[in-house]
């Protein structure tokens, strides 16, 4: 299952939920994370409370802001198993031995960063 397909899956509500408790966590507002993604206080309103849905696009704004990993959105969502397969299905894509290579080295790049 790619990752686009469980983002389509899951309910907004929930989704909403787990904005609430990591903007509430860092002890922000409403108007104070709106304003770090670039969005009026209406709209976080209505992404806690499930009724607008966040394109996928925007997540990794949305976890930057509330200083959670992207994964933090899929918990109970998401299989490892069906990253690693994505995770494969990508780097085949790419056209050449030489960007396989360059890949792998941005992985431990971000490994590292993250160790």
């Amino acid at each position: 299952m790619r990752f686009q397909d469980i983002y389509d899956l899951m309910d907004p509500k929930e989704l909403g939920q787990r904005i609430r408790q990591a903007r509430e966590r860092l002890g922000l507002s409403q108007d104070d994370f709106a304003e770090l993604i670039e969005r009026d206080q209406r709209a976080v309103s209505e992404y806690e409370h499930g009724k607008r849905r966040i394109s996928v696009t925007e997540l990794p704004k949305f976890a930057e802001a509330l200083d959670v990993p992207l994964l933090y959105f899929f918990e109970g969502q998401i299989n490892l198993n069906d990253l690693d397969r994505e995770l494969l299905e990508y780097f085949h894509q790419l056209p050449s031995v030489k960007s396989m290579q360059s890949a792998i080295q941005i992985v431990r790049v971000l490994i590292d960063a993250t160790s």
